[in-house]
């Protein structure tokens, strides 16, 4: 019976054991992860939001192709993108010196529409010229590198003092842009482009948007109409997710979650929002009473649904 009893007991034990040891692997491994499916959060993080368009744009130019007098071989003297002084020897053709008649950047490219958009033609240029572009034969072409005949086109020199853009917009957006107005202007993911609002003019149901630039950017020369990005806003900040933003006393903010973890009230002050981002000020700001407020911080851990 002695025996029977010790090992009945021995049993107990062990049971108990693995009982007390599931008890505590739960609290400790299983509690926190099934907390976490209903207490969700990320983290802030540095970075820059942009409200922007996209438009097909036609890229307007002052420019002037030079063609060969005489034939023979061609030596180019100057890269291509080069900005030169006026009466500069851009190439020789069948030994006789082509020098241009005014400053600019060397373009080797042309597409027969030099004469036709430029700037004193800004008024005259319709949606229409789209279609009539695509359509055409005179798209994009490679001056002569080698061997030219007389009347070939050698090179042309583009102005890059002052250059614009134009495109169409809808009701809707054409009402984004200002006379003088700073716009930034993307092309093929590269650098954005400072510019400016030249006009803005209703035609029919579409507003006619004119930028002008003075600064040039790789290949501005080459194309005539592009796929553009116009960057109408663009702001600096910790990136928010809209939805974790709340009200509390009148006041916007999300909730931090502190080293002790708790969930900690804390104001934003909104640079911009478009849809589910939002970019708030950094590290504090100063509200509209001039106060000093202390927010939101780079890699602090936030509630997604607010609290």
């Amino acid at each position: 019976m002695k025996k029977t009893r010790k090992k009945l007991q021995g049993k107990s034990a062990v049971i108990l054991f693995f009982i007390v040891f599931a008890v505590l692997y739960t609290i400790i491994y299983i509690v926190p992860k099934v907390t976490d499916i209903f207490v969700q959060t990320y983290t802030a993080e540095y970075g820059t939001l942009e409200m922007s368009i996209d438009s097909k744009c036609i890229i307007i130019r002052d420019e002037q192709v030079y063609k060969a007098s005489v034939g023979g071989s061609v030596d180019r003297k100057i890269e291509a993108g080069e900005l030169i002084r006026k009466d500069s020897l851009v190439a020789t053709v069948g030994g006789r010196e082509q020098y241009t008649d005014r400053r600019g950047i060397v373009s080797y490219y042309y597409d027969g529409y030099e004469n036709k958009i430029n700037s004193e033609k800004l008024s005259e240029i319709k949606e229409n010229f789209f279609n009539e572009f695509s359509e055409g034969q005179n798209q994009e072409k490679e001056a002569v590198s080698d061997t030219a005949e007389a009347g070939d086109v050698i090179f042309k020199i583009v102005d890059n003092k002052r250059w614009f853009l134009m495109c169409w917009l809808d009701e809707e957006d054409g009402q984004k842009f200002e006379e003088g107005r700073a716009v930034k202007a993307s092309f093929d993911d590269n650098d954005p482009v400072d510019m400016k609002v030249y006009s803005n003019t209703k035609q029919g149901s579409k507003y006619q948007l004119i930028l002008s630039c003075n600064n040039s950017y790789k290949d501005f020369d080459r194309y005539r109409i592009k796929e553009c990005k116009l960057i109408t806003s663009s702001y600096s900040g910790i990136i928010l997710e809209t939805d974790s933003i709340v009200e509390k006393d009148k006041v916007k903010g999300v909730y931090v979650v502190n080293k002790l973890g708790n969930s900690v009230f804390t104001p934003v002050s909104i640079l911009l929002s478009t849809g589910d981002k939002t970019v708030v000020e950094k590290n504090y700001y100063y509200d509209s009473e001039g106060k000093y407020v202390e927010t939101v911080e780079s890699y602090d851990e936030i509630l997604k649904k607010g609290k």
